[in-house]
């Protein structure tokens, strides 16, 4: 016997919701576009203003809107953020750690390394150079301010950090844009969004080796799209994110969504280096 699927019958709220969404998702409505108000809403779709209020409490759990108390409701930019927190907290319900994270990186990041030195325009890895050089003067002033070790100077330290990471998410995206492959650039974006970064305790003695460091990486990843060649760009990531024990038992002890603490002994005598560079 056999029975004919019986399709759900939508309630209104449900479907005014579904027709705001089909046109966010076929960018009629874009990020920062603001929505009309309740009562418009209302007299467009012939509903009652509590059928509007459900609506917009769906589109907002599905991150597609944000709610501007005073100001009004926007299409989001991005439902990324709203993803790694739900994913974060689902995370730390199962005990993950920082390694989790890292793990996972390690595995991803020579593939897509791999992809991006195949498809990359050339005006895309010029853009990528652009982002590098700039992500770097950022950590280049990051770490000066950082050596002055001036409690005073402290919302200044925290501006330059947060600087540091919006260039270094900037560079990291312009990487996943350059595979032309849209789920690994929401999944890179999620990424971003989910690894912190680490803290490097101890004395100022490590900050000029600390930025050789991360211009021996930052080189590394260029250098990989640069090959043009997937095997050697995904072998050339692989060398720089393999660590000893030490490092990933400090990560392993770490919560997700918390930042490892490394001493800086430990973090400059962890990686596997090559040629003296990671």
């Amino acid at each position: 016997m056999s029975f004919n699927t019986i399709g759900k019958r939508e309630t209104l709220p449900e479907k005014v919701s579904k027709i705001i969404k089909e046109s966010i998702l076929t960018g009629e409505l874009k990020g920062g576009d603001a929505l009309p108000t309740e009562p418009e809403l209302e007299k467009e779709f012939g509903v009652s203003r509590a059928v509007i209020r459900d609506a917009m409490r769906m589109l907002k759990a599905q991150g597609l809107i944000d709610v501007k108390h005073g100001k009004g409701m926007y299409i989001s930019y991005s439902q990324t953020e709203a993803f790694t927190d739900a994913l974060i907290t689902s995370l730390r319900r199962d005990n993950a750690s920082a390694w989790d994270v890292e793990q996972f990186e390690q595995i991803l990041l020579p593939q897509i390394f791999a992809l991006a030195a195949t498809e990359a325009a050339d005006q895309e890895i010029v853009l990528i150079k652009m982002a590098a050089s700039d992500y770097l003067a950022a950590y280049r002033k990051m770490l000066e301010q950082e050596q002055q070790n001036d409690d005073a100077s402290i919302p200044l330290m925290q501006k330059l950090m947060d600087n540091s990471q919006i260039k270094f998410a900037e560079l990291m995206r312009s990487i996943f844009s350059s595979t032309h492959n849209k789920l690994i650039m929401l999944l890179g974006d999620v990424l971003i969004n989910l690894r912190k970064w680490r803290t490097i305790s101890g004395d100022t003695e490590y900050i000029p080796h600390i930025e050789d460091f991360e211009k021996s990486i930052i080189a590394r990843f260029v250098q990989a799209i640069e090959t043009r060649n997937p095997i050697e760009a995904a072998a050339l990531i692989s060398k720089g994110i393999n660590y000893d024990p030490s490092m990933v038992t400090i990560m392993k002890n770490t919560p997700v969504g918390e930042s490892p603490e490394i001493p800086g002994s430990v973090f400059f005598s962890a990686y596997t280096l090559d040629n003296g560079k990671n």
